[in-house]
């Protein structure tokens, strides 16, 4: 048996497509509930054919859009992938900030333990 617990009611995802094809998603969310629930909280997936061709900075851009029309003040990304340049550099060329960083606390399937960041910016 699989408990999910209750739907999230701030969750809101987004596809980008191309042609056709989703070439992209991304997800967007209260960070924390109740005295948190200014910050919001999103995550992205680009598909690995479609890399480099800016779709991580198009839904980023879209999603910071609809996350100050929802009323949030400031965006958290809890763990971005230290070993992740692309996305590291992506998001810090968007105004977002390494506010802390988990050492060891993200299995890379080729480089193994490697930390995770903590990133963070207003919106």
């Amino acid at each position: 048996m699989v408990s999910r617990g209750a739907p999230d009611p701030t969750l809101c995802v987004y596809v980008a497509v191309d042609d056709g094809v989703v070439v992209g998603t991304a997800q967007l969310h209260a960070n924390r509930g109740g005295n948190g629930s200014h910050v919001a909280n999103a995550s992205f997936l680009v598909a690995g054919d479609a890399g480099g061709k800016g779709i991580a900075r198009m839904l980023a851009a879209y999603v910071m859009e609809k996350a100050r029309g929802q009323g949030y003040e400031y965006m958290q990304f809890n763990a971005v992938v230290q070993t992740n340049v692309r996305a590291v550099a992506l998001w810090q060329s968007l105004g977002f900030a390494v506010v802390g960083t988990v050492p060891n606390a993200f299995r890379h399937p080729v480089l193994g333990l490697t930390a995770l960041h903590i990133m963070y910016r207003r919106l």
